[in-house]
């Protein structure tokens, strides 16, 4: 699956103003930064962006500052995507990638073409990851970390997570039932093998991990949005 910060082609360039600090440009994407940013840390920033495909030549606003003990990453969005349901798995999980490249908590900010704040995507509701070997497994605040700790290795035992294929995989839990994410190939969507496979697996998982607790499986898009359901 492709870095999530990678598929922000949605911000845009802001109204030019004298007031929203220092800044440096990195391929094409503009970074403004005060308010108790340091220039390395910016640098550091721009280096992610980057290395990330964030910062791809195009031309693009941000801004970055601090608050307290936490930093604000500020980005000018296009308004067409700013309640664009195909995007809130993105923004929702932007602060901990950045986070994670950054080493601090980090919020995403959306913002308007003058940095004015729209909506605000924390670090501390981003969902959680860890690895199963090469597959990813993020996992929601609805979930515990032993829940996730308990997928893992069953993803490994049963071979679905091994060190040759990276994977993405993504842990919920709404009313009462576990739901297990995994992005698919669309052609896979109505393949009777496919579903059936998916079927077992999710049964599987139900008495092998999750005592026996109702376990829906979401095939998705690489954006981690449901496509069809495995009830």
């Amino acid at each position: 699956m492709k870095k999530i910060i990678s598929l922000l082609a949605v911000v845009t360039l802001f109204i030019s103003c004298t007031n929203y600090g220092e800044k440096k440009v990195y391929d094409g994407t503009e970074v403004y930064y005060k308010d108790g940013v340091t220039e390395a840390q910016v640098d550091k920033l721009g280096e992610s962006l980057i290395s990330s495909g964030f910062a791809d030549g195009s031309v693009k606003s941000v801004q970055f500052l601090k608050e307290k003990d936490v930093y604000q990453f500020k980005m000018v969005i296009k308004e067409e995507f700013l309640n664009d349901a195909s995007m809130q798995n993105i923004f929702n999980f932007f602060p901990k990638e950045l986070s994670d490249m950054m080493g601090i908590p980090i919020d995403l900010h959306l913002c308007d073409d003058t940095f004015n704040t729209l909506r605000v995507h924390k670090f501390e509701d981003a969902r959680k990851t860890l690895m199963a070997k090469a597959t990813e497994v993020r996992y929601t605040k609805n979930v515990t970390k032993q829940d996730a700790e308990n997928l893992k290795d069953f993803l490994i035992e049963y071979g679905f997570a091994t060190d040759e294929t990276p994977k993405t995989v993504a842990l919920d839990k709404q009313d009462g039932k576990y739901i297990f994410k995994m992005v698919i190939d669309e052609s896979k969507l109505e393949d009777k093998v496919t579903v059936s496979l998916l079927t077992f697996f999710k049964d599987e998982l139900s008495k092998n991990t999750f005592n026996n607790t109702t376990v829906n499986v979401h095939m998705c898009d690489e954006l981690m949005n449901t496509i069809k359901i495995i009830e």
